[in-house]
């Protein structure tokens, strides 16, 4: 839902797609898998055998044991991760399509016959010969404009377009603009891509004001860019704060909350700062994906570890709570987690479009990574601050040891 309020038309769809697939779901889970069971419970009954995967008896000991060091590493790991996946390089749109795809084959072959080149249009205000001649010389002195295609510099500003024949003048005049265009030497987005729009939009503004127009691939990246950078703060925000609401009625606490969505959060920001630390470019999309997505669909691990615990939590000592819940949930996160995980390495692996599969290297990971966070790092994080939950949970009833 959060993702539906985007200005960014991509994010909004992905939002409202996502919300009526969550609750298809939902009243499929509800409605329809009771009555499937019952249905079948024979069949069922008549196919059960032993579990092929062992079950997790003994992981609580060992996560006990090492809560310390997990604290510790997520502690030196937290700081750079949160300003590296800050940092990161983002793509907005298609990239660099590898030459066994039909668009990188085909953008090679343009550009082993005419050269690699970034066109952009300018629609500016027709009528003043001379304000149109100074602009397009100052436009030819910027860096990385390779050469400027207008009347003024193809025809000549000294030859009234009415002398000409229409079918040359229609080339660079309509009724009210008329049209430059410029290429540039530039990739099509990316830092020195978009100063070079910069740099061009503000020689427009200084002739013509805002009756300027820009057009052009490069100029739309530079545009999604801008709309995309506001719409991610207030996705962000509203994502947290939803989950912290949720959070906060489930388990009537405001410690259980910081718990949990600074577990998962820590995974999302280690996830994504691998490409800065590779020195490597993120896909937007995949950026935008993983930062909403993962961190919604997978704070469901640490909701069902916590409510177990909870519960423990008023039979027994919290170290004692900790273990138990470990040794009977560890199993259903993990093939939750390896389900979700799995999808997404299947998908990094097997796509020919290097977008669909970062997006799926992305998820993989970042499934991965925040399974190993709730295991390791929620129960080292709730053993420590055991007191401080107690005291901050609407009527905890913990266990007290005589």
């Amino acid at each position: 839902m959060a993702l539906s309020l985007m200005n960014f038309q991509i994010g909004s769809d992905l939002g409202i797609n996502l919300v009526k697939g969550i609750l298809l779901s939902f009243i499929s889970v509800m409605v329809f898998l009771p009555a499937l069971t019952l249905l079948f419970y024979k069949w069922i009954d008549k196919t059960q055998h032993k579990p092929l995967i062992p079950r997790f008896n003994k992981v609580g000991n060992i996560v006990v044991k090492l809560r310390i060091p997990s604290l510790l590493l997520v502690a030196l790991l937290i700081v750079p991760a949160f300003m590296a996946q800050s940092e990161t390089n983002f793509i907005y749109g298609l990239g660099d399509q590898p030459e066994s795809t039909r668009a990188g084959s085909d953008k090679m072959k343009i550009q082993e016959e005419f050269g690699a080149y970034t066109p952009m249009v300018l629609l500016v205000p027709k009528g003043d010969m001379a304000k149109e001649e100074a602009f397009v010389q100052d436009i030819e002195k910027i860096d990385q404009v390779s050469s400027v295609l207008a009347y003024v510099n193809t025809v000549s500003s000294a030859i009234p377009p009415e002398y000409l024949d229409e079918s040359i003048t229609e080339q660079f005049y309509s009724d009210n603009y008329s049209r430059i265009i410029i290429n540039t030497t530039t990739k099509n987005e990316g830092d020195q891509a978009f100063s070079l729009i910069e740099n061009i939009k503000q020689t427009a503004e200084e002739y013509y004001g805002d009756e300027a127009h820009s057009l052009g691939e490069s100029v739309t990246l530079y545009d999604i860019k801008n709309t995309i950078q506001k719409d991610n703060a207030l996705v962000n925000l509203l994502t947290v704060l939803t989950i912290a609401l949720v959070l906060i009625v489930t388990f009537k606490s405001i410690s259980y909350p910081i718990v949990l969505l600074l577990t998962i959060q820590t995974a999302v920001w280690i996830n994504l700062s691998v490409p800065y630390f590779s020195d490597s470019s993120l896909v937007y999309v995949g950026y935008l994906i993983i930062s909403t997505v993962q961190l919604a669909a997978t704070v469901d691990y640490a909701i069902l570890l916590t409510e177990d615990y909870t519960t423990n939590r008023k039979q027994m000592s919290a170290r004692k709570a900790i273990k138990k819940t470990l040794d009977e949930k560890t199993f259903s996160i993990g093939i939750s987690a390896a389900i979700l995980s799995s999808v997404g390495f299947i998908l990094a692996f097997t796509s020919s479009n290097p977008i669909v599969s970062s997006i799926g290297l992305l998820l993989g990971r970042g499934t991965l990574l925040a399974f190993i966070m709730v295991v390791f790092f929620l129960p080292a994080l709730v053993l420590v601050f055991d007191k401080v939950i107690e005291k901050t949970t609407w009527k905890a009833n913990h266990y007290k040891e005589k």
